[in-house]
């Protein structure tokens, strides 16, 4: 799949795995569906240690070899089907989002490049709530813990709302599109992780999303087909779905 010139930097870095996946299972979907790809953004700059995260998104940029790798990862999308980019707010997530567009249209891959979506991002969760807990838990309990509502939440805004308000907002962008496209949205870890939960029902666990990890999903007529960690499983569709067209 992947060209001989990029092939060793996939191989080298384990964190690329899980993005391989994605891509080696755009195929197993049918040939007419309308894909949706939730995606974390590329490799940031890491912090030592979580209190010392800037908020303000000092230190938190892309690092240049996960510029090279969102590139890598644009270029090796199926070039029979059209793709649109939306990102979060955030910097690191538009110019991973830049990156696989430019990786895609370098190898005359046709798409749009729509820009920010604000339903990626803005849980409105407490900042400092927020980085104690990760510094108490493992990321997949912080969530477990958030969505079984352990949390006040005046500190923690409830799950429920967000990822039906967001699920409702990223649809709402494909629904009037022509089948066959490829629709990425290009977010962060822990959204991703809510989504997949509030979306499938697929509780987190140890398995982590990666840089450029993520799920891909196509609505049908009376199921959901869900690209997860590289299996494609059929799934029903939340009741909430039931009047939405994808």
């Amino acid at each position: 799949m992947f060209e001989k010139s990029g092939k060793k930097i996939w191989e080298e870095n384990t964190w690329t795995k899980q993005a391989s996946k994605i891509l080696e299972g755009l195929g197993k979907f049918p040939a007419h569906s309308k894909i949706i790809i939730i995606l974390r953004h590329s490799q940031r700059y890491e912090p030592k240690l979580v209190n010392e995260i800037d908020l303000k998104e000092a230190n938190m940029e892309l690092t240049p070899l996960g510029q090279e790798i969102a590139k890598k990862f644009g270029e090796n999308l199926p070039l029979d089907r059209p793709v649109r980019l939306f990102h979060s707010p955030r910097s690191r997530c538009r110019v991973t989002a830049e990156k696989i567009y430019q990786g895609f249209t370098e190898v005359n891959g046709k798409g749009d490049f729509i820009g920010e979506c604000n339903a990626l991002y803005g849980i409105g969760i407490n900042s400092q709530s927020y980085l104690d807990e990760f510094n108490t838990y493992k990321n997949f309990q912080v969530i477990l813990r958030y969505l079984a509502g352990v949390y006040s939440p005046d500190l923690w805004p409830p799950a429920q709302p967000f990822y039906q308000r967001s699920g409702e907002q990223i649809w709402s962008q494909t629904d009037s599109k022509s089948e066959s496209g490829i629709n990425i949205f290009v977010t962060h870890d822990f959204h991703t992780m809510i989504f997949r939960f509030g979306w499938f029902g697929l509780p987190p666990d140890e398995r982590w999303v990666d840089y450029l990890g993520g799920f891909a999903f196509s609505v049908m007529k009376d199921h959901i087909l869900l690209l997860d960690y590289g299996k494609l499983i059929k799934l029903g569709i939340p009741y909430w779905w039931k009047n939405k067209k994808i």
